[in-house]
């Protein structure tokens, strides 16, 4: 699955694009997400939780910054991850392009997913629902890092869970409203055509 997205962080780029190829810094911004800060070979182990509904999903895995351009402001992540009580994996290639916007720095994230297990069955639209959810709580968060006025505390690790329930919760109750339309019409028509 490819998702795409802008965002808009309000710091310059001489300011953001170090912190974005720093791998824990960018890592405790993600919700639900606890790294180590010493890599091995490049590579950084971590865990993230996540919620949906009375169930809690937890990931262990490496996350590896695999390519800078520093010229073009390009950086590509590359993160595996497995949960720790299912069969359910989760592999993603991220690659952010940053460019200057009036004294901010926007950036042009895209990212290639493959999910297996249990949270695959959500279905396209959910998971890009949950996916944007989880976007910008790290944008604020990453933008308080950045600039040193954030509210959430991005070194904290342990209990954060990031719920994805509520992430997800305004498509299926759009879903729901256009099913239970599609009945209302569909009872309507029924009780016309009944009449005739």
């Amino acid at each position: 699955m490819k998702l795409t997205d802008e965002l808009r962080i309000a710091a310059p780029m001489t300011t953001t694009w170090p912190v974005l190829l720093d791998v824990p810094s960018v890592a405790r911004a993600l919700p639900g997400a606890t790294i180590d800060d010493a890599a091995t070979q490049g590579e950084y182990r971590g865990r993230m939780k996540v919620k949906l509904g009375p169930v809690t999903a937890e990931y262990s895995g490496v996350a590896r910054l695999e390519e800078i351009d520093d010229d073009d402001h390009v950086a590509r992540f590359h993160v595996v991850g497995r949960e720790a009580r299912g069969q359910g994996t989760a592999e993603a290639t991220i690659t952010i392009s940053a460019r200057d916007d009036a004294g901010g720095t926007r950036l042009h994230v895209e990212t290639e997913l493959a999910i297996t297990g249990r949270q695959a069955q959500l279905g396209r639209g959910v998971m890009e629902e949950v996916a944007t959810g989880v976007l910008r709580e790290f944008v604020g968060r990453l933008e308080g890092a950045i600039t040193g006025n954030g509210t959430a505390d991005t070194t904290a690790g342990g209990d954060d869970v990031f719920d994805a329930g509520a992430a997800a919760y305004r498509p299926l109750l759009e879903r729901a409203a256009i099913l239970l339309a599609g009945v209302a019409i569909g009872l309507g028509l029924g009780r016309v055509i009944g009449r005739r």
